[in-house]
């Protein structure tokens, strides 16, 4: 007969049984916040360029053509900078679309041509702007985690108001 002083000492391992198993369950619910912390991350950093390039466009010039320049020089910074940490997969400043409309809701063209300066479109009073931005963000800046595979597509729409008195003069 075994007595009880005889057997192995198990206290304690199903602590250690428990905790292996519950390792790869914790890592993934760490790995889909890390990604989802990331997402958001980069969506308020679009959402805040387009906000910004929407109310450039709205305040800069008089000619729509111009204000659409003035949209993707912006782009073109703030993918450059060294202080933006939303990579893109794609040319953002291409992707990117610049909208304005009249009161009525209408479509104001935005005719770039040189040989059809004459038919430059002015920026509507009282209408507004819209700057969609659109990034393709690679896996490996959502949470530092590359799934292959996975495509993220982030698009942010930025509005801005023109101001409905700037064609009055002043004299």
């Amino acid at each position: 007969m075994l007595s009880g002083k005889c057997r192995r000492d198990e206290t304690g391992s199903g602590t250690a049984i428990g905790m292996a198993i519950m390792f790869v369950p914790l890592m993934l619910v760490i790995v889909s916040l890390s990604m989802l912390t990331g997402s958001a991350r980069i969506e308020q950093a679009l959402q805040s360029t387009a906000n910004r390039l929407a109310r450039s466009a709205a305040l800069c010039c008089h000619y729509t053509d111009s204000a659409e320049a003035v949209v993707h020089a912006g782009l073109a910074a703030e993918s450059a900078a060294a202080s933006n940490r939303i990579h893109c997969n794609n040319d953002v400043v291409a992707d990117s679309t610049t909208i304005f409309t009249d009161v009525e809701g209408n479509d104001v063209p935005i005719i770039s041509d040189p040989l059809l300066s004459d038919q430059r479109a002015p920026v509507p009073p009282g209408g507004s702007v819209h700057v969609i931005v659109t990034c393709r963000v690679p896996p490996e800046v959502l949470g530092g985690v590359g799934l292959p595979g996975v495509n993220v597509s982030r698009t942010a729409v930025g509005t801005a108001s023109i101001d409905p008195f700037r064609a009055r003069s002043g004299g």
